[in-house]
């Protein structure tokens, strides 16, 4: 459990040191939202359209992705062997790997039809278009090979309100199937997910609370390890 708890730890301020975002165009317009879907098209028949083109282009022609997916390997905290000293200087060696955009793919009159374009950026530029399964997405294929943990953050996320959640009652969760937290989020869509190929695997949500800190849940095969509502921004120097 403890071991857990340092993970979930660890990871939170690494989502806001490596500058984890979903990649978002603030205004829209019905011209560029054809434009957007125009492009999708072509790119759907034919992935040569958008390749070694630059990241700005991508966002300004198909709009923003559903999710941006970032992979690192872990040991480079550490290995969590003392989290009370860690400081931001002493993450401030981590490394992106890999990066990615995710966009689900349509059928001709605009449906999602299961699969999505995973975008893959080198250098600020298109490398790689790949697709794969939207329904039953395992972002761990999009890993770096070097990598043993990918972040994945949501360009529409839903905040949860305050008013759902009782501090003192999070722990009586842990051990409890992951559809018990429904109980909570109401099944909203969380801000930032991790998976971890540590132990088997380690999952981690976290949610957006409308008074700006973070519900944070890590499951183990499909069971709550670990839940605690959290303030990410101060966590590094106030971490215990």
């Amino acid at each position: 459990m403890n071991h857990i708890k340092k993970l979930v730890l660890t990871m939170i301020p690494i989502i806001f040191l490596i500058g984890c975002s979903a990649s978002n165009i603030e205004t829209k317009s019905i011209s560029k939202e054809a434009i957007e879907r125009n492009t999708m098209t072509k790119v759907q028949s034919d992935v040569n359209v958008i390749m070694n083109k630059s990241y700005d282009y991508v966002l300004h022609n198909m709009g923003s992705p559903y999710s941006t997916i970032y992979s690192f390997k872990i040991d480079k905290v550490n290995n969590f062997e003392d989290l009370k000293k860690m400081s931001d200087k002493d993450m401030d060696s981590i490394d992106v790997l890999s990066k990615g955009l995710l966009y689900p793919k349509y059928t001709s009159d605009y449906k999602l039809d299961g699969s999505a374009l995973y975008i893959a950026l080198k250098d600020n530029k298109v490398g790689e278009v790949e697709t794969c399964d939207f329904k039953n997405l395992d972002v761990s294929l999009f890993m770096d090979e070097k990598s043993n943990a990918v972040i994945s953050a949501y360009t529409d996320y839903n905040s949860l309100s305050s008013e759902n959640i009782n501090k003192d009652e999070l722990n009586t969760y842990i051990g409890k199937d992951k559809s018990s937290i429904s109980d909570i989020t109401k099944n909203k869509k969380c801000q930032y997910s991790i998976y971890i190929d540590i132990d088997g695997g380690i999952d981690i949500d976290i949610y957006n609370i409308k008074d700006s800190n973070f519900l944070v849940i890590a499951y183990q095969d499909n069971t709550i390890t670990y839940i605690e509502d959290r303030d990410c921004a101060s966590i590094v120097s106030g971490i215990q």
